[in-house]
C-alpha cells in the first residue's frame, strides 16, 4: 500500500527497505546510463530508463508516462550511488506523484547488500513475463 510522504527523508530506501519493497510488487526503475549499466552491470528485472526523462516518465499525469507507472504503484529508483535517484524522488513528490522513493547509495550500496539479484525471481515479475509470454 502507498502512502504520501511527510517528509523528503521518506523518500530513501535501504537496502532492507529495497528487499521489501521488491517482496510487495515495486516497479524498479534503474535511472543508470547505458554506459554506467555496461561498466556496473545490469540490475536483472529493472525498467532501464535513461535519467534524463524519469519524470515524466513516471509521472501518471504527463503526457506520455510509462505504463507500468500506474497511480499508486510503488516506485524505487536506482541509480550508481544514490543521489540522482534521490533527486528524482523528491522532484516527482514535488509533482504530487506518491510511492516513489530512492535507493540510498543506489546501485553500489545494493551490490554490497547482496540485493542485486532479488528481482530475477520477484513474484510480480514472474507473473508479468508469464502474461507477456503468453501472448
Amino acid at each position: 500500500m502507498t502512502t504520501a510522504f511527510a517528509t523528503s527523508a521518506d523518500a530513501i530506501l535501504d537496502a532492507a527497505g529495497y528487499r521489501m519493497a521488491v517482496a510487495t510488487g515495486a516497479l524498479v526503475v534503474d535511472i543508470r546510463s547505458r554506459a554506467q549499466r555496461e561498466r556496473q552491470g545490469v540490475l536483472p528485472g529493472a525498467v532501464a530508463v535513461e535519467a534524463r526523462p524519469v519524470v515524466d516518465l513516471l509521472d501518471p499525469h504527463s503526457s506520455a508516462p510509462l505504463a507500468a507507472a500506474t497511480a499508486g504503484r510503488e516506485v524505487v529508483l536506482v541509480s550508481d550511488d544514490g543521489l540522482d535517484a534521490e533527486l528524482f524522488a523528491w522532484e516527482l513528490q514535488a509533482r504530487g506523484v506518491v510511492g516513489v522513493r530512492a535507493v540510498d547509495g543506489g546501485h553500489d550500496a545494493l551490490r554490497a547488500a547482496g540485493a542485486l539479484g532479488l528481482l530475477t525471481d520477484a513474484e510480480h515479475l514472474v507473473r508479468e513475463r508469464s502474461a507477456i509470454s503468453a501472448h
